[in-house]
């Protein structure tokens, strides 16, 4: 029986190997039309790859995403099931509002799709897991959109912890913060530390074992829907780290990462993918090839499909990052340090 069945993998996939991947994005609000700018501009790089069809329920988000990319109607679908339903499309690319994510993505799995879902995989860690162990059990390929995982300056500094060159680590500091309006209905934990929070995992190969979070919605004056939070969460080996979210600070835009050794620091500008050592009053900048973290982060979810080269972004690392989000909100609502289990 294993024979058999290991035989008929091989085989899968060597047509796997050869066959072109039809993608369909589903959303095509802010960040799913950056995918399907992206997807277009990779199909001509990759001729293995087209994407095939796009879904939003927003006949505006479809007629602006039309006329951007001259694309035909024939690709835009105002319901997602008749992606699903379509037999030619291998994988879909999910961008739609975080709530919606585990529905669309069971019925992709249902459907024979595979999956890369954008962050937070789910708004819970049950459904979280249950979406991890539904794909499992279908063989679906399941990655999610922590594309902070392809990008060259976090990969460069996670090296240089692996390599030794980062040692005696005691703290960090992370900003997630800009000005803007407070996306509608949305909770800045789940919309905002998912990032930070995988990037620490990302670079240390560690997660949070207790957090503390305080919050403020001075705008909309809702609990759950604060504006700035201000997180502090425990490492293994007496490691600290201080996380800043906000939709209210004026100035610059800030995504970046400190991490304060015992004889140095090093600062990562995740965004522009630029590092510093501060060491002994001076400052270098460490050389970054900056990289198209959205096309990396698309050929991964082909390769995957076609040839099951290991994940990067598995479902476990998004089940866990969710049950940390979680660990965050009920610390914020609770005003008590919260154990990560």
């Amino acid at each position: 029986m294993f024979v058999r069945r290991f035989t008929n993998f091989t085989r899968k996939q060597g047509e796997n190997l050869s066959k072109r991947i039809n993608i369909a994005v589903i959303g095509a609000g802010y960040w799913g039309t950056k995918l399907v700018n992206e997807y277009l501009a990779l199909s001509k790089k990759r001729h293995d790859l087209k994407l095939q069809a796009i879904a939003d329920k927003s006949p505006e988000s479809l007629c602006s995403i039309r006329e951007r990319f001259s694309l035909p109607d024939s690709m835009l679908k105002k319901d997602y099931d008749k992606i699903l339903e379509d037999p030619k499309i291998t994988g879909v690319h999910i961008a739609t509002p975080n709530e919606t994510h585990y529905e669309i993505a069971m019925k992709a799995i249902a459907a024979g799709k595979n999956i890369l879902l954008e962050k937070p995989m789910c708004l819970t860690s049950s459904d979280a897991f249950r979406l991890a162990r539904q794909a499992e059990k279908n063989g679906a390929v399941l990655l999610i959109g922590h594309i902070f995982r392809f990008n060259n300056a976090v990969n460069r500094v996670k090296q240089m912890v692996e390599n030794g060159e980062i040692d005696k680590v005691r703290c960090l500091e992370l900003r997630w913060v800009s000005a803007m309006s407070p996306p509608h209905g949305r909770d800045i934990i789940f919309d905002l530390a998912p990032h930070p929070v995988d990037i620490l995992n990302h670079i240390f190969e560690e997660w949070p074992t207790k957090v503390y979070a305080e919050g403020r919605s001075y705008e909309r004056k809702k609990a759950g829907l604060e504006e700035v939070a201000f997180i502090t969460m425990e490492f293994p080996g007496d490691i600290v780290a201080s996380l800043t979210l906000s939709w209210v600070h004026h100035g610059p835009r800030e995504r970046t990462v400190f991490i304060i050794n015992e004889k140095n620091a090093i600062k990562i500008e995740a965004v522009e993918q630029t590092i510093t050592l501060f060491e002994k009053g001076a400052k270098k900048e460490i050389l970054v090839e900056r990289n198209n973290t959205i096309e990396s982060e698309i050929n991964h979810f082909i390769d995957r499909i076609k040839n099951g080269v290991p994940p990067i972004n598995s479902p476990l690392i998004g089940v866990r990052n969710v049950t940390v989000l979680e660990a965050m909100r009920k610390s914020l609502q609770e005003d008590k340090v919260v154990s990560v289990v």
